[in-house]
């Protein structure tokens, strides 16, 4: 961004900062703080949750077991590393998370992406139900 060249790796920084939101539910910039600085700051991988409950959703139960949580942080910190040349490629970032999902127990969203988004576009053509539809914007 700074260098006004937008690239792979830049779009997979700012998958990195989505990564962030999502366990923080904070928006990359709030109250003059960035939310990649504000997470680098407070992480510290001795702790449980590598010490971030401070900074994490509220609504995320610390109680249970969030299966992948570090691995979730260790990869969007990966994502915003300073230097493009240390963040991985957006290929390596989805196989990490379904090798997550997997680990999770769930299946991997992705295999079925093709067949889904597929009969998706079927089922809502010509519907009024469609996401994009004009009255949904009113």
């Amino acid at each position: 961004y700074m260098s006004q060249q937008l690239t792979e790796k830049s779009d997979v920084y700012s998958f990195g900062v989505l990564m962030l939101e999502l366990v923080t539910a904070r928006r990359p910039i709030e109250r003059g703080k960035y939310i990649v600085k504000v997470v680098k700051d407070a992480i510290d991988k001795t702790k449980g949750f590598y010490g971030l409950e401070e900074i994490l959703d509220p609504t995320i139960e610390l109680g249970t077991a969030l299966s992948g949580f570090e691995k979730f942080v260790d990869l969007a910190m990966q994502c915003v590393e300073e230097s493009s040349s240390d963040r991985p490629t957006m290929n390596y970032v989805v196989k990490e998370i379904e090798n997550m999902l997997q680990l999770a127990g769930s299946s991997p969203i992705l295999s079925a992406s093709a067949s889904t988004s597929s009969s998706y576009n079927n089922a809502t053509k010509g519907s009024s139900l469609h996401p994009y539809n004009n009255e949904y914007f009113d």
